[in-house]
């Protein structure tokens, strides 16, 4: 009788994450399918799909934050740009993932690891109080999601998810402050 494999907790999350990522409806036993083995694994590893859901939720969190990260540290906009292009890029590449963890009505919307900074850098360089700046990132991050949404669709390269987030930026700073000189036409934007 030939050795049964030994399927870690890893491996379980992995399995989850694929079948999300194609958008597939997750369960223990499209798990145990996905691995090639009985639901017993599954069950060793985690109480139900509960517990399992949360881990992965936990997983796709991290996943989410990489790409952030990464987006942040590469790109050749302002960082607040950068975050934006990096949430539709997640949406773009993780497509079931970014469902998982953002369109989820059981959940809710996560808490955004990165909102105290994005906020904290709007009102210092924008010069916006904390008000207007979570106003504005509000306002942001309706269109931010309404672009994530299509890039599944339509695809968009960066330079287009980018020169998008410039026109709503800009449209946006000039509804909250009229009263300001448009700053981006010094840089010839």
């Amino acid at each position: 009788m030939p050795k049964a494999r030994k399927i870690a907790r890893q491996d379980i999350l992995k399995a989850a994450a694929d079948i999300v990522k194609r958008g597939g409806t997750l369960s223990v036993r499209a798990i145990s399918e996905e691995l090639g083995c009985s639901t017993q694994p599954v069950y060793s590893c985690f109480k139900g799909i509960g517990e399992l859901k949360a881990a992965l939720y936990e997983e796709a969190k991290a996943q989410y934050h990489a790409a952030i990260e990464a987006a942040m540290a590469a790109s050749p906009h302002g960082r607040y740009a950068a975050y934006g292009i990096g949430f539709v890029r997640f949406a773009r590449e993780k497509k079931g993932l970014f469902r998982f963890l953002f369109i989820d009505e059981e959940r809710g919307f996560p808490a955004d690891p990165f909102f105290d900074e994005i906020l904290a850098e709007m009102m210092q360089l924008y010069r916006m109080d904390e008000a207007t700046a979570r106003a504005f990132h509000a306002d942001m991050t309706v269109f931010s999601y309404g672009l994530a949404l299509t890039v599944g669709n339509v695809p968009l390269t960066d330079a287009e998810i980018a020169a998008a987030f410039d026109r709503e930026f800009y449209a946006l700073y000039g509804y909250y402050f009229p009263q300001r000189p448009r700053f981006w036409e010094k840089r010839g934007a």
